[in-house]
């Protein structure tokens, strides 16, 4: 499976940033993931997300791997709107930490990957019906 990586720090850090990439390929390695592009971010989110999130609705981004979820964005709606289109669009997200910024952050993140998930399976239902 092909993926992309995102990274983003918010001043500007090179070796931060090369921290996030190096964990997000070794992640990528161990998981038999082959990367294919890298999007970043200095700053808040930006061209590099909306770059990432463009592609992801033209169908040529399987997954993202990111180092954790607060390179999703600085605010639990920024997170739950890029996990959103991202899960519309198909796309996997992997997350080097596998942990959420915070407990709510984690809670809040599974009930909105659970609702996407139960409603793709109502609509797919449905459209079985017609």
């Amino acid at each position: 499976m092909t993926a992309v990586t995102y990274r983003r720090s918010t001043t500007v850090n090179p070796s931060w940033l090369e921290s996030q990439e190096a964990a997000c390929r070794t992640y990528a390695r161990e998981h038999g993931l082959t990367i294919t592009d890298t999007f970043t971010d200095i700053g808040r989110t930006g061209n590099g997300l909306a770059d990432l999130l463009e592609d992801a609705q033209s169908d040529s981004v399987d997954a993202v791997i990111v180092n954790d979820l607060a390179r999703l964005g600085t605010k639990i709606t920024d997170h739950l709107t890029t996990v959103q289109r991202l899960h519309d669009a198909g796309v996997e997200i992997h997350v080097v930490t596998e942990h959420a910024t915070s407990q709510r952050e984690g809670r809040l993140l599974g009930v909105m990957q659970t609702c996407a998930e139960a409603e793709s399976r109502v609509v797919g239902d449905s459209s079985r019906e017609d």
